[in-house]
């Protein structure tokens, strides 16, 4: 099985990129597609990649509230240290890609730190899924109404209920 492409609230290009990895694991129930992705985009580091989707992940949680560890911080900022920082022809600065399709990952995820664009960026709240938040004051909390958030309302809603 391969991961959810059609999930609702899908980021733009390029960070979609950014995205897809991040949701190359599902928390909900432990499917794991990372050789999947590891395979259509030619990247034959496993170990890094392993190690830098749930440091990048514990970045965009960072988005949605959640604290950020240094660990996760430094397993980032040594990816980082693979790729070279530039301007772009408007003079504003962008980061530069490595070798492979991971290096150009964390080159995404790194320019749109730097734009600010990586802030819209969240983890669902009920299962954890990178979604992009399209909402003006940068508020939503799932990655989709219809599945998450009802969810979460109608477990809030039947807790109450049960309280009474």
């Amino acid at each position: 099985m391969s991961p959810r492409y059609d999930l609702p609230k899908a980021a733009p290009e390029p960070l979609r990129r950014v995205q897809l990895y991040l949701n190359s694991e599902n928390h909900e129930n432990g499917d794991d597609w990372l050789d999947t992705w590891l395979a259509e985009n030619g990247v034959g580091r496993e170990a890094d990649a392993r190690r830098l989707r749930p440091a990048l992940r514990e970045l965009v949680r960072r988005n949605s509230g959640f604290p950020v560890t240094p660990e996760a911080i430094a397993v980032v900022d040594a990816a980082a240290r693979r790729l070279t920082l530039g301007l772009d022809a408007d003079g504003r600065p962008v980061v530069r890609g490595g070798v492979d399709a991971l290096d150009e990952v964390t080159a995404i995820a790194l320019t749109a730190m730097l734009d600010g664009s990586f802030g819209r960026l969240k983890a669902c709240r009920n299962c954890h899924w990178s979604f992009y938040d399209y909402s003006p004051n940068r508020s939503a909390a799932w990655c989709s109404m219809q599945l998450c958030g009802n969810r979460r309302k109608v477990r809030d809603y039947r807790r109450r209920l049960r309280a009474k």
